[in-house]
């Protein structure tokens, strides 16, 4: 009979932790309210994200895909984005490498290989590397000119509940290069989450997730800087 007792003192004693580990398991933000926002009134807050930017930092993955949802790719690292709209993403993994966009001119250097290629974007117009500027040093104006947007409603992803946004561009040139994108906007932050891109001219879809956001950080101005090491092959992509 006093086996009984002390199986349920031994009950008691795992219900706590077992319950505290519910607890704390449970996403925070499916107890946050929901707010349902007018698209207008979301541009507007985009638009004062905008009106102080100077810079962001933020880690990303990259996964590529074809239409039909196989993955083609997937890579990691950090991006840096300045006020101007220059860009430069360093992946990590599986091969590190970096992507500088500066005016019209995309750099990828390989430092394993001491090699950079320079490709105009004027003449590859299906880079997608200047679209990543998306939702970083846009304004809600700039975004309500250049594309025709459709409110995609709210979604959690991570620790973020994200607003989104379709853009679908308005001039025929650059449907040829992005057939549309999704852009899903902390709603705390105004920053990027998520961006999903459509690539038309190589029936891809990208998709670039940030997660450790910094926006108007200091940043070294070299990061953006297109002087290689000595002994870099330099070579322009015709």
């Amino acid at each position: 009979m006093t086996e009984i007792p002390q199986m349920k003192t031994l009950i008691q004693r795992l219900a706590l932790p077992l319950v505290t580990l519910l607890v704390l398991s449970t996403p925070a933000l499916s107890a946050g309210p929901k707010i349902s926002w007018d698209l207008d009134d979301a541009l507007k807050q985009v638009d004062r994200q905008a009106d102080d930017f100077k810079s962001a930092m933020a880690r990303v993955e990259i996964v590529r895909r074809d239409l039909g949802g196989v993955e083609l790719s997937r890579e990691q690292g950090t991006v840096f984005v300045d006020r101007k709209g220059k860009i430069r993403l360093d992946t990590d993994a599986p091969k590190h490498r970096s992507y500088i966009v500066e005016g019209s001119t995309l750099h990828i250097h390989y430092p394993g290989e001491k090699r950079v290629e320079e490709y105009s974007l004027s003449r590859h117009k299906n880079r997608m590397e200047p679209f990543i500027r998306l939702g970083f040093n846009n304004s809600g104006r700039d975004l309500k000119d250049d594309y025709l947007l459709t409110s995609l409603g709210e979604r959690d992803i991570g620790e973020s509940r994200t607003l989104g946004l379709e853009l679908t561009p308005e001039k025929e040139k650059t449907r040829a290069v992005m057939g549309k994108a999704q852009l899903w906007i902390d709603q705390a932050s105004w920053m990027p989450t998520e961006q999903v891109i459509t690539a038309s001219s190589q029936g891809e879809e990208i998709t670039l997730t940030y997660t450790f956001v910094a926006r108007n950080l200091e940043l070294n101005p070299d990061l953006f800087s297109t002087r290689w090491p000595r002994g870099t092959d330099k070579q322009k992509i015709k």
